[in-house]
């Protein structure tokens, strides 16, 4: 008799969580506030990008453009096994079967399945647990210990700086419950060939609450997530220095190295490196040869 599928320790989550940046949740239910809904929400607001996959072709789709069975997902990293205990080894076995194996299953709840055993069996890494997105949060969402946000709005002020990339536009659709085009029109103006946030008649971020913060914060674009690990803060001296000056919430005792190297680890753990100037954020363009030699 095979042996039960056991999860992997957290190590081995964390590396697939922190080297993924797609996933795929498949579900017999999307409705609003259902398990894959929250799942699916939780993981496109920590920087994935998300394919919901409907169990049966009678599922209508959900907010997100979905595939239509796990045997039409392309290359994802996660796939996130939501559908009922019946259909689980039939499921798996459709994983099994995809050209690109990834690099994570996650079963949902808390026991050993045989859908587990024939993933591990394979040699595919399988976890489980009642929420993914959860456990993403527990094991990333320590933040930084070089800086502590203190929602003090400095960084809300002024127009312009916030770019609303590609993903940050999906994410922003979902949590506002707008089509895409539409939180272009209402939400955001261009600038520099570039779409983004619009300010208030208080000079603040239009979605900047006095005494409260940020009212899209689960959602707020990937710029916002960034700071203050800006790529000027992180290649100069000089504007790391300002920046520690101006922003309350920046550790006063580290030096510039340390802050460098801990900020390329934030950015790429949480999703936020850029590549395409034209559609994402230049200040999140980063490559370790730009860091300072020492600091790691």
């Amino acid at each position: 008799m095979a042996a039960a599928a056991c999860p992997p320790d957290d190590g081995i989550v964390y590396q697939a969580l922190a080297d993924s940046a797609s996933a795929a949740v498949v579900a017999e239910d999307f409705s609003p506030g259902s398990p894959a809904d929250a799942e699916a929400r939780g993981l496109l607001n920590a920087g994935f990008d998300v394919v919901p996959v409907p169990c049966t072709p009678r599922q209508p789709a959900w907010v997100l453009p979905y595939a239509p069975g796990i045997a039409a997902l392309g290359a994802v990293d996660i796939v996130c096994l939501f559908c009922p205990p019946g259909s689980l080894p039939a499921a798996a076995a459709e994983v099994l079967r995809l050209p690109c194996s990834p690099r994570l299953v996650w079963l949902r709840g808390s026991g050993c399945s045989g859908a587990g055993a024939m993933l591990s069996s394979a040699g595919t890494a399988v976890a489980h647990g009642e929420s993914l997105a959860a456990a993403f949060a527990g094991l990333f969402d320590g933040g930084s210990p070089f800086f502590s946000c203190r929602r003090c709005g400095k960084c809300c002020e002024g127009r312009g700086g916030i770019v609303v990339s590609p993903r940050d536009l999906t994410r922003l659709s979902v949590f506002l419950g707008m089509p895409g085009q539409e939180v272009l029109d209402r939400c955001t103006e261009p600038m520099r060939g570039q779409p983004v946030i619009r300010c208030g008649s208080d000079g603040f971020c239009m979605f900047f609450r006095a005494g409260e913060g940020c009212s899209i914060h689960p959602a707020r674009p990937a710029v916002c997530r960034a700071w203050p690990f800006f790529r000027g803060n992180l290649v100069d001296r000089v504007s790391f220095g300002m920046a520690r000056q101006d922003c309350p919430g920046i550790s006063r005792g580290c030096s510039h190295a340390a802050f460098a190297w801990e900020g390329y680890r934030y950015l790429r753990e949480y999703k936020l490196l850029a590549r395409d100037r034209r559609t994402e954020g230049a200040m999140l363009i980063v490559d370790e040869k730009d860091l300072p030699l020492t600091g790691r």
